[in-house]
């Protein structure tokens, strides 16, 4: 990547800080900055993902977009929504699973190539083990999505959401209400009905802040995949136990 001096710094910085990265030393994590591109992206652009002649690995920099898929008849699925640190590797995507992105905000996402990828796994143990456990965690995430989008009714979908993202009790919103219900596969009606009814509960959100009566109301909602970023999980205070 060609940089200013002050960028690369700040961009050696985020990258140390990415479990993609995890445990590598600085220089390897320097030798790999030179192998990214950047490109800039403006709130509502889209590209479809095509495997054939884009096969890469994203990492966003900043800003924040949605994977989308389509049926024939024009129902927009959202199969994730990506926010700044995440990263998504299409490279490892079947052929025949069509993907679209679309930017929900000004966004730069970094990239690096198949062919710089599988360059990486073969001579780096550490980035090898890393895309290995990044790709078991997407499996884990989508197979918990799954469950709880068939098990779950609307309150119940929304309260594990917000248990999810509140991570010891500072968490925010981290997107529009709109963009919250159709990821949820609600109506935006459906998810103001859940809503009220988890405000009975005592969990509000207030200007994007996730709000509880007690700090425990959330609890209700957790699971032992989600727990797992909570300081109370597994002690004598938390709820699950």
């Amino acid at each position: 990547m060609n940089s200013k001096p002050n960028n690369a710094h700040l961009y050696l910085d985020f990258l140390s800080g990415l479990p993609l990265f995890d445990s590598m030393q600085g220089q390897e994590i320097e030798s790999i900055l030179s192998l990214i591109k950047e490109k800039n992206y403006r709130k509502g652009e889209m590209f479809s993902i095509d495997l054939d002649s884009r096969p890469r690995l994203y990492i966003t920099y900043d800003g924040q977009f949605k994977l989308t898929k389509v049926n024939e008849r024009g129902d927009e699925m959202i199969l994730r929504v990506v926010n700044k640190g995440e990263v998504i590797s299409p490279m490892h995507f079947s052929h025949y699973y069509d993907v679209s992105a679309e930017f929900v905000k000004d966004t730069t996402l970094f990239y690096l190539s198949e062919d710089k990828v599988n360059d990486l796994i073969k001579s780096n143990p550490l980035f090898a083990k890393n895309i290995i456990n990044m790709l078991a965690e997407s499996v884990q995430s989508l197979m918990m999505t799954a469950e709880v989008w068939r098990l779950k009714n609307t309150k119940e979908r929304l309260g594990w959401f917000l248990a999810s993202v509140n991570t010891n009790n500072l968490g925010k919103l981290p997107i529009s209400k709109s963009l919250l219900a159709s990821y949820l596969g609600m109506t935006p009606e459906s998810l103001s009905r859940a809503l009220r009814k988890l405000k009975d509960e005592g969990i509000s959100i207030e200007n994007k802040a996730i709000k509880m009566q007690t700090g425990k109301e959330l609890c209700s909602y957790c699971d032992r995949v989600i727990g797992t970023n909570c300081n109370l999980f597994g002690s004598k205070d938390c709820p699950l136990f």
